[in-house]
């Protein structure tokens, strides 16, 4: 099940690991209302194996982009679902953007970011 929202797409790829690609560009004033539910919606299907969250491909983000990232990272780590986020390191507002993101992360037991 994939999310397609204007220069936005997320692709959820099934398998071990389970692995969710964004790709284009998340500029939405709301991104919190298309995107949380999406991610309630296949949150049973990333129950019980590893995820990859790649960002690598993502293209831009505005700053509300982050509140759902950060809850969906918060719904992951109270799932106990193992998960690692990945970022361009090569990119500097992905830089900007994912090293807050590492220092959140510091404390959960399930879930790592880095760049690639």
């Amino acid at each position: 099940m994939n999310l397609k929202d204007s220069d936005l797409e997320i692709i959820l790829t099934e398998g071990n690991p389970n692995t969710i690609t964004w790709i284009g560009k998340s500029e939405a004033r709301d991104p919190s209302s298309i995107i949380n539910p999406y991610f309630k919606n296949i949150f049973d299907k990333l129950k019980g194996k590893a995820l990859e969250i790649k960002f690598e491909q993502l293209k831009y983000m505005n700053s509300s982009t982050v509140p759902p990232i950060i809850q969906l990272i918060k719904n992951l780590e109270e799932s106990g679902i193992k998960s690692t986020i990945t970022y361009d390191k090569d990119s500097k507002w992905q830089i900007a953007s994912f090293k807050a993101l590492e220092t959140i992360v510091r404390t959960m037991k399930n879930i790592s970011v880095k760049g690639v």
